[in-house]
């Protein structure tokens, strides 16, 4: 998937002390940048976006909605279908939905904070998504990083499915002369049929690059994988540098109880994506409750928190 550079964004900058933040608009209110400007850290992957873009998910952090892959596209829920665009074909999955590329509306805006939302009504409907709802994503930088609250209010009259993450993207080397490690924590690895990607119904035992992501002593440029997690309570994420002593830490509410980890090519960034529901949650093997299923009431809304930190040990 390719973004093309032709076209000029609406791109909020925001400041607080040392940090920078950096958020497009139009895209999605992608959160792009955030740099430690006196410290050189610079913590996200960030997109040149005078140049197409090989892959979007793949720069700061995307909100994701329906989150990760659903299986021919398709679901049913009360009796009603749900059912999405193949965008996928090689897997005959949708992937990832299309929040990530949706204009927002800035609500409000301080040199700090920003609140920007969007509203999917009938008369603009979210693809084929049989209800109308609001999401609105507050940025509140800090003087220790970043705090994001992704909320969600069904707008229509019947309960309306959330499968919800973002797919934040770091630097492996935030920092320069950066060592890495990384810590996840997690109670189950979901297995999935690497063809297509999705949950098989069975958990693995953890190899060593589990228990060295449980333990902080995976390195994020040692070898490429692609992991599927679940995690209690708020499951712990950080990544580390063993030279400056710096860590970046990724604190998510308990909702967020999933983890997506992948680092293409091992030779650049790492993806640690928090996600309420498991992948193909909606079709899971293991059944909805196990994969996270959610839904809210009309009228009701769904929050969810997450705070980026740059902390020395």
């Amino acid at each position: 998937m390719k973004i093309s550079p032709s076209m000029t964004y609406n791109i909020i900058t925001l400041k607080n002390g040392e940090f920078t933040a950096k958020i497009n608009v139009d895209r999605g209110a992608n959160l792009f940048s955030l740099r430690n400007d006196s410290k050189g850290v610079s913590i996200l992957r960030e997109p040149n976006y005078d140049l197409p873009l090989d892959n979007p998910y793949l720069y700061g952090a995307p909100l994701l909605f329906p989150v990760n892959r659903i299986s021919g596209g398709a679901f049913k829920f009360e009796g009603r279908d749900y059912v999405f665009p193949i965008n996928e074909e090689k897997t005959n999955c949708h992937l990832h939905g299309v929040l990530h590329q949706i204009p927002f509306k800035v609500e409000k805006l301080s040199k700090s904070r920003a609140v920007l939302s969007y509203t999917a009504t009938a008369n603009s409907p979210y693809l084929a998504f049989p209800h109308e709802f609001r999401v609105k994503v507050s940025y509140v930088l800090t003087c220790r990083g970043i705090k994001v609250k992704t909320q969600f209010l069904n707008l229509s009259t019947t309960n309306m499915p959330v499968m919800f993450g973002y797919h934040t993207t770091f630097n492996a080397k935030f920092i320069k002369g950066c060592e890495p490690l990384v810590r996840v924590g997690f109670c189950d690895e979901i297995e999935r049929n690497m063809q297509n990607y999705l949950p098989t119904g069975k958990l693995l035992d953890f190899d060593g690059v589990s228990k060295a992501l449980i333990d902080g002593k995976f390195n994020p440029l040692s070898q490429p994988i692609s992991r599927h997690y679940k995690c209690k309570n708020n499951g712990n994420i950080a990544i580390f540098d063993k030279n400056s002593k710096m860590r970046v830490e990724y604190k998510n509410s308990k909702n967020l109880n999933f983890r997506l980890i992948y680092n293409g090519n091992a030779d650049e960034y790492i993806c640690l994506e928090p996600q309420n529901a498991m992948a193909n949650a909606v079709n899971a093997p293991q059944g909805r409750d196990y994969g996270g299923f959610t839904y809210i009431k009309p009228d009701r809304k769904i929050t969810f928190k997450s705070e980026i930190l740059l902390l020395k040990d």
